[in-house]
């Protein structure tokens, strides 16, 4: 695995935001999400985007607004649309009213790997989906590592080699805790 400068946990759009300005920083990256799908609320949730009613117009970063307008291309280019869907500027593909960009999971996630995407074929991040922290080290008000556990535990400390080891199982139990 890469070496780490930063570790993001938490794959919600918080965290992949944090993400992608560490590698467009020229950062290494490992990003540990819990789920199998990075996205949060727009993608594991099936949530829709929740907004102040200005959206469209201000109030937005300018990499979250180039999410919105992805998604709206990836139904532009990939759904059978009509006409008058294709021609509008605010398309809302799932025509809800709880949000101005209601879509399907699917279609964020497809979007959220694209824009990640380059930084992985980089090498500029590592994305770690099933992986929950467990622990954490400290010391003089410094982060040392973070343990994330699943089938195999990630131990990742900034700056240094991410290493794997699989912890032993149980002679007597068949299941897992979670």
């Amino acid at each position: 695995m890469p070496e780490a400068d930063i570790l993001v946990v938490g794959g919600g759009l918080g965290g992949v935001a944090a993400a992608l300005a560490a590698c467009r920083a020229g950062r290494n990256v490992v990003l540990a999400e819990e789920t199998d799908w990075i996205g949060g609320q727009l993608t594991s949730q099936a949530v829709p985007p929740d907004e102040h009613p200005w959206v469209e117009r201000f109030g937005t970063t300018a990499s979250y607004r180039r999410l919105r307008e992805a998604i709206r291309r990836y139904y532009r280019h990939w759904y059978p649309l009509r006409a008058e869907a294709l021609s509008l500027t605010d398309l809302n593909p799932g025509a809800g009213r709880v949000s101005k960009l209601c879509h399907e999971p699917r279609a964020a996630l497809a979007v959220l790997e694209g824009m990640l995407a380059l930084h992985r074929a980089a090498g500029r991040l590592t994305v770690l989906t099933e992986h929950r922290p467990i622990s954490a080290e400290s010391g003089n008000d410094v982060l040392r590592s973070v343990t994330c556990g699943t089938y195999v535990t990630e131990r990742v400390a900034p700056s240094q080699r991410v290493t794997s080891w699989t912890p032993p199982r149980p002679a007597n139990s068949s299941t897992s805790r979670a």
